[in-house]
């Protein structure tokens, strides 16, 4: 193990998983670890999935059946057979600040299987906050583009006393509008995880006095956590046991085969208003969204067939699709009052014609994206009951669609879509989708929502 601290904080990692975060007190609250080894999958630590489905070592080795579904998953303590990953090296960056690089394992293979990469995570300790910066660096001799994956940014799991789980659940982000346990004592919730979505981009884990752990990752809106197994184990438990808490912010993210992607997420300890607080002052979210995709995807992903040229990104987004593939943005938030234009500029090619017409899909927030049927029902309705309570109770707003003729001579334009002129443009939105009428070529480099 290997410690820093300050006169609050203590925190370990374990070089011999990794450089996982094994060990985590806050003498504000009484200075007992709060994280959770009960496997090697669990502590914080750094996890990445891709494809193939499953994955098959490079000497033909077989993931276990029960795992085989997350198929390329190096993670950092471990795999599911006890392999611990190996660490290359470490250093203290000063009294508040280690570094560690790794060779993480295969988490589905309980056989050792290395991952084709190095983990490297820089821990810093100030005052009551914890920063993880993560950077995957792969190295892969499979170079195909799979599909985007759902990434945790990274997955956090408390030991039992740590199991009421907070977030804000709405459509008013920092305007301090009431917050949603979502997970409590003798409610029956928990596990599996509920998934929901939180503009102020922080869910935390508290105690029975109120104090925890929150974990708050800017780039992030979709979150899950939970508590595992059931009501009978909130409350009490060690490190070694079986019951624990768990959040994860989750984005989708293509993992490029030659990648060097880093992510920067903090871990708050304290009260439920130390937690917001800080995620408050160190928001990115604004009502205008701008995507610059001179050196970045900008965590946007692809659906159908598309595929761009790889990482590294350089000069846009240079993309080849069939007809109606899709390019779809990271979860976000923005209100339509303030965000009355879409501008795309770039460069297409259409295999048909001189035109192409694209098809924008903006989904607006709904009720339906704060929670799951496990955060209300918890199975307390047949199946076709609980589908009719959660469309009345929870109803899903449907996507505004717009369609843009733009000229495909691959010369550069810029596009400017009017959406105040749309009806239903109206509150708060999440996400776009943009699909091509034809197959084609593109280099888009910027989408910018605003006045």
């Amino acid at each position: 193990m290997v410690y820093i601290q300050n006169e609050r904080l203590k925190l370990g990692v374990d070089i011999t998983l990794g450089g996982a975060i094994t060990y985590l007190s806050d003498k504000a609250n009484g200075g007992e670890n709060m994280i959770n080894s009960f496997d090697w999958g669990r502590q914080i630590q750094m996890s990445f999935y891709s494809g193939p489905w499953p994955y098959i070592g490079p000497n033909g080795e077989r993931p276990t059946p029960e795992w085989e579904g997350l198929g390329w998953n190096p993670i950092q303590s471990g795999d599911a057979g006890g392999n611990r990953s190996k660490v290359i090296s470490y250093e203290r960056r000063g009294d508040n600040a280690i570094f560690v690089r790794s060779i993480p394992m295969q988490w589905p293979h309980k056989t050792g299987v290395a991952g084709e990469c190095v983990f490297e995570s820089l821990y810093t300790l100030e005052g009551n906050v914890i920063t993880m910066e993560a950077t995957l660096v792969n190295n892969r001799e499979d170079k195909t583009q799979y599909h985007a994956a759902g990434q945790e940014m990274p997955a956090v799991y408390t030991n039992g006393p740590w199991y009421k789980l907070v977030a804000y659940l709405g459509d008013q982000p920092f305007t301090d509008e009431p917050v949603t346990v979502i997970v409590d004592k003798n409610d029956k919730k928990g596990w599996p995880w509920v998934h929901f979505y939180t503009p102020e981009n922080w869910a935390a884990l508290l105690d029975d006095k109120g104090y925890g752990i929150g974990v708050f990752q800017p780039e992030v809106m979709n979150f899950n956590g939970g508590f595992h197994p059931n009501d009978g184990f909130k409350g009490y438990g060690g490190e070694k046991d079986g019951q624990t808490g768990h959040i994860a912010p989750v984005a989708r993210q293509i993992i490029d085969h030659n990648i060097r992607w880093t992510y920067k997420t903090s871990f708050i300890l304290g009260t439920l208003d130390d937690i917001r607080s800080y995620a408050k002052e160190n928001r990115t979210t604004r009502s205008n969204s701008e995507w610059s995709f001179e050196n970045s995807r900008c965590n946007w992903y692809y659906q159908g067939k598309i595929k761009d040229t790889g990482f590294p990104i350089e000069g846009g987004l240079n993309i080849q699709f069939e007809k109606n593939a899709t390019l779809i943005s990271p979860l976000a938030f923005w209100l339509a009052s303030e965000s009355p234009f879409l501008e795309i500029e770039g460069t297409f090619t259409s295999e048909r014609g001189k035109e192409l017409e694209l098809v924008v899909e903006i989904r607006p927030v709904s009720k339906s994206d704060f929670t799951d049927w496990l955060n209300w029902s918890e199975g307390e309705f047949s199946v076709e009951k609980e589908k009719e309570m959660k469309a009345l109770l929870f109803p899903t707003k449907p996507a505004i669609t717009v369609k843009q003729t733009i000229v495909s001579d691959g010369h550069p334009h810029k596009y400017r879509i009017d959406l105040s002129a749309v009806p239903d443009y109206q509150g708060a939105m999440k996400d776009i989708k943009i699909s091509f009428s034809d197959a084609g070529k593109a280099n888009i480099t910027r989408i910018y929502l605003g006045k």
